[in-house]
């Protein structure tokens, strides 16, 4: 998919026809005709939305490393891999050709979704949370789970947490895990504690391992980084049953849920971050190798999900988010990994979007964002306007309460999209988004034009500044650093009072 292949229409915003017939091909548009999530209940025109509406219920879902282009709703070739339950959300609401990542790399994404707080604010200049490192959320600072628990809400978390437990480093795995989830206003979490194949090999139930039987370590084996197993006495992941155990979880909790109280689940699968292990019912199942079969793993845990409201009749208010924490990874070490394999067979990863996970570029940042809600998204569209994961703790913010939060202390760099999701004429666009990379280099957008510095997030000189123009240019293939310094200028003066700054919002 060519991003300058998408045509704009008035009021930024495209319909679902000549985004399709952009970015798939006529055959897969004609296939999505009978993929309606919510059928009748959702209205032919966008609902205007009014303040203190009734609390929807909540459902976010991010996917790990996937990809711009790893969607058939984004142009992967039904061919290679089918995504039909993640192409229902997009039939019933609406798609984002214009969303980021925070970084494009994990941590980073997930403090500033659960926050509203770009990460760099924080000590985390570059990089991730290490396996034994604390929480890097502040306990003291508002979230978007105190938020909504504060509104009524029931709350989890499970999945991939990867922000920290505790408050001293090395964290005491044996011991109560705290601060952590419940003291950011989670009511339950499940999780792998760091990554898929990480050191510690178990799961996180509240703030304790799952099932930790005795405080003895006996460190064995390696992962598939090539360290050792922290070797706890508790029941070990299996890595190919991950998806399925967390989608259980995340059912048996939905579950327990009802039309009495509203409830926010926060869902983040492992699928796709390597190692690569499709679950034993999707392997050989898509024509993209094991990594299309884990692309299809995760299109299937959102389809229980989905499957669960509707047999719970809950969907009809409930608000849905599907998105990724960062752009897709493609190794390009030896070929031979199944990323690789994949992209062999003809899956574009990231579209024809340039770099990947780990890079200041679009490739590594730009991702799929996807939101339904029944009566009040208008099915099929399709909007251009710039958001941020970031985002959604604002958006939250003005559903609940009807506005934002008066204290610039919460939500700091969050701007609610809600008038894009209502089509509204009048918007209260983001001016410019701020993107960092695994060195915590960082890049501005504003407008058509981004621009990326050439500093570390240690002060390290990186080589020269760059300007790209995405409108004309969304592949980064012609540096305009040169041609337009005055804009440039702008742009890096504008970054650093961002970053001067205690808030954007």
């Amino acid at each position: 998919m060519k991003s300058n292949d998408i045509k704009r229409t008035s009021g930024n915003t495209l319909t679902r026809r000549s985004f399709v017939k952009a970015t798939v091909t006529a055959a897969m548009a004609g296939a999505s005709c009978d993929l309606s999530l919510a059928g009748s209940s959702l209205s032919s025109s966008a609902v205007q939305f009014s303040a203190n509406p009734s609390k929807p219920n909540i459902v976010f879902i991010l996917a790990d490393d996937l990809g711009y282009g790893s969607l058939n709703s984004y142009g992967a070739d039904k061919k290679l891999i089918r995504t039909p339950h993640i192409d229902r959300i997009a039939n019933a609401g609406m798609s984002f050709t214009d969303a980021y990542a925070p970084a494009s790399i994990c941590t980073p994404t997930r403090y500033s979704f659960v926050t509203g707080r770009y990460t760099w604010r924080t000590e985390l200049k570059a990089g991730v949370v290490n396996p034994r490192d604390p929480l890097l959320p502040d306990p003291n600072r508002a979230t978007i789970a105190s938020w909504l628990k504060e509104r009524g809400y029931n709350t989890a978390m499970i999945g991939k947490w990867h922000l920290g437990y505790g408050d001293k480093t090395p964290v005491n795995l044996t011991g109560k895990l705290s601060p952590g989830p419940l003291d950011l206003g989670f009511t339950y979490h499940f999780s792998v504690p760091q990554n898929h194949g990480d050191k510690w090999g178990v799961y996180v139930e509240n703030d304790r391992v799952y099932g930790l039987r005795s405080e003895r370590l006996q460190p064995y084996s390696k992962t598939f980084y090539g360290t050792q197993y922290v070797g706890l006495d508790a029941p070990q992941r299996v890595n190919k049953k991950v998806m399925g155990d967390l989608t259980d979880k995340s059912v048996e909790w939905l579950k327990q849920q009802s039309r009495e109280k509203p409830f926010f689940l926060y869902y983040a699968p492992v699928a796709v971050h390597h190692p690569i292990t499709p679950s034993n019912k999707m392997r050989g199942m898509s024509d993209a190798g094991p990594y299309g079969d884990f692309i299809q793993d995760l299109d299937m845990s959102v389809g229980r999900l989905i499957e669960t409201l509707e047999y719970m009749n809950l969907m009809d208010n409930t608000l849905i988010i599907f998105t990724s924490d960062n752009g897709g990874d493609i190794p390009g070490t030896d070929g031979q990994r199944p990323e690789d394999q994949a992209i062999k067979l003809g899956l574009r990863i990231n579209g024809d979007l340039r770099g990947d996970k780990h890079t200041i570029y679009e490739g590594g940042t730009r991702i799929p964002f996807i939101v339904s809600w029944p009566g009040k998204v208008k099915s099929g569209t399709v909007s251009n306007d710039m958001i941020s994961i970031m985002d959604i703790f604002a958006t939250v913010c003005e559903i609940t309460d009807g506005k934002l939060p008066d204290s610039k202390d919460i939500a700091p760099d969050s701007f609610s999209f809600l008038p894009s999701l209502m089509q509204a004429e009048n918007k209260h666009e983001r001016p410019s988004l701020v993107t960092s990379d695994v060195r915590g280099r960082q890049a501005l957008r504003k407008g058509n034009w981004k621009y990326i510095d050439n500093t570390s997030g240690q002060g390290e000189n990186l080589g020269r500044p760059q300007l790209y123009d995405l409108v004309k240019d969304p592949s980064e293939t012609t540096d305009m650093y040169d041609q337009k310094p005055e804009i440039a200028k702008r742009l890096a003066d504008e970054l650093d009072r961002i970053r001067q700054a205690q808030a954007t919002r």
